[in-house]
């Protein structure tokens, strides 16, 4: 967890390395050992991510600015929620490098136990826990990430060369998958090689987001305003067909209250909309805008129809003569009945 915001044009730079002292969690939640394989000097916590440092608050990227969030209250016990340090993810890493066999020559796990976790299923790459390149990538790589919605991590292990790599970032998940951008160019440098420089794709794409999100709100104006003339070219049309016409500004609808599902499915989680605007906050703001200007135009198309076609009723040839002989009739009837 880095030391406060990376800038908009610092998203790959390590932010120093993880703090080495937690006083202000340990006093709430002392250390403890929960079982060897876990670094013995992380803090554990009992429920929630209560005992983050402030200095490794979360943030989530949106447009290129870096925005702090406060990470939601989780039952985070048995998943995740342990704040840990630099120097126990080095220790951890030697263990998984090394057969589980700690820096100090102590066997933390078997390394019958360490092979189980590093080898996936025949045809698969997902083992327990931690993922294998594919077949004929170099340099081999076996990956462990971790995520939340103001954080996001990865380890990494180079059996060929024993190295191991570990990268904690404050910032949250699609929108600021920092720590993987950085991972490639550790490995090049592991390598002995010149570090390729990359940022989030979202970087760029949030641009393109905004650009939409614009677009839909102009575009949601403009249909707003010209609903009468709109009502107008169609008062001769059918109602049905009329209905046909607005159909697909109900697109943008359904996508929105469908959109969780959606981005669920592609990253294989389910989460709420709420937790959806940490993950890609330009993402849900587009969404939203183009719903919501959608909504606007319908609504005022359908009041303007209804209102063009009862001025057309009454305005229609033979309308005020019907209603003149209808209004003597029923005179001339109640002068008869006296």
């Amino acid at each position: 967890m880095g030391q406060g915001p990376p800038g908009p044009g610092r998203g790959q730079e390590p932010q120093r390395t993880l703090s080495e002292s937690l006083p202000g969690c340990s006093r709430r939640h002392p250390p403890k050992i929960c079982e060897p394989s876990v670094p013995v000097g992380s803090a554990c916590t009992t429920s929630d991510l209560v005992c983050t440092p402030d200095h490794a608050r979360g943030y989530v990227r949106a447009y290129g600015m870096m925005i702090p969030r406060s990470h939601p209250r989780w039952f985070a016990a048995g998943g995740h929620g342990v704040v840990t340090t630099a120097d126990d993810l080095s220790q951890w890493l030697i263990a998984q490098n090394d057969q589980g066999v700690s820096a100090a020559g102590r066997r933390v796990v078997s390394a019958r136990s360490v092979e189980v976790m590093h080898t996936p299923p025949k045809g698969r790459e997902y083992a327990m826990g931690w993922s294998v390149s594919p077949a004929g990538e170099e340099p081999r790589q076996i990956r462990h990430t971790g995520e939340l919605l103001t954080h996001n991590a990865i380890q990494t292990l180079l059996p060929d060369s024993r190295t191991g790599i570990a990268i904690v970032a404050n910032t949250g998940m699609i929108s600021g998958d920092d720590a993987a951008v950085m991972l490639d160019g550790l490995v090049d440098l592991a390598q002995g090689k010149s570090p390729t420089v990359r940022t989030p794709f979202t970087m760029k794409a949030d641009y393109v987001l905004a650009a939409l999100t614009l677009l839909a709100v102009a575009l949601g104006v403009l249909g707003t305003v010209r609903a009468r003339r709109w009502a107008r070219r169609t008062a001769g049309r059918p109602l049905w067909r009329v209905g046909l016409r607005m159909l697909p500004c109900a697109v943008p609808i359904v996508l929105f209250a469908q959109l969780t599902d959606l981005v669920g499915l592609f990253m294989n989680r389910e989460g709420t909309l709420a937790q959806l605007s940490y993950v890609w906050p330009a993402l849900v703001i587009w969404s939203a805008a183009t719903a919501l200007a959608s909504t606007a135009v319908i609504a005022a198309r359908s009041l303007a129809v209804l209102r063009a076609r009862r001025t057309r009723v009454l305005a229609a040839p033979g309308t005020q003569d019907e209603r003149t002989d209808a209004e003597q009739e029923f005179v001339g009837g109640a002068r008869r009945g006296k």
